[in-house]
């Protein structure tokens, strides 16, 4: 007859009752997020370097520096080895500790997690709460410095101008905007 000591029974009564616990979470969360449409698959363990993929990705973190992210992408993926995320049709809206507020879109989007330094690709366009509109193939985003920057051509509108330049950098914390070249203005 087996005995097993009464620690090791405790134990093992733990580890079952928590995986129980999870499978439960998972699979209310995949019958809530069925609800009211069709879906493939909400989260896909994919073969090649992504080790996670997610539809209707939505993400919101508070950084170091107090600014508060919130990605949205039709799909996302996470490589953890390389500490990157990509995004396809993403949306990125930064908000300052100030308050002050950006909204980034592009067709595609790469986040190094660790350093919080993201790219956008593809008819980028960032707004900003005050009613600037502007708009690039691409832009990135320096965490550390916290600018978004690009060397691209870049036109920037709002009620009262219209600016078109090659390169821009806005330093969000100090709501400070350089247009590098090639500026021409026209006033509304």
């Amino acid at each position: 007859m087996n005995m097993m000591k009464p620690g090791k029974k405790k134990v093992k009564i733990i580890v079952i009752a928590l995986i129980s616990i999870v499978v439960a979470v998972v699979a209310v969360f995949g019958i809530m997020q069925g609800t009211g449409r069709k879906k493939e698959n909400v989260i896909k363990i994919m073969p090649d370097e992504a080790d996670i993929r997610i539809q209707d990705f939505v993400f919101t973190e508070v950084g170091q520096n107090k600014i508060r992210w919130d990605v949205k992408a039709k799909s996302g993926q996470y490589q953890k080895k390389k500490n990157l995320a990509l995004f396809e049709q993403v949306r990125i809206q930064a908000t300052t500790e100030e308050g002050k507020v950006y909204v980034m879109t592009g067709k595609k989007g790469k986040m190094l997690t660790d350093k919080k330094d993201l790219e956008i690709t593809g008819d980028v366009v960032i707004t900003s709460d005050s009613g600037d509109r502007f708009t690039t193939d691409y832009l990135r985003y320096a965490n550390d410095q916290r600018k978004i920057y690009t060397d691209a051509p870049i036109v920037m509108e709002n009620n009262k101008m219209k600016i078109q330049a090659v390169g821009l950098i806005i330093f969000i914390d100090k709501g400070e905007l350089i247009l590098s070249s090639g500026v021409r203005a026209r006033l509304h």
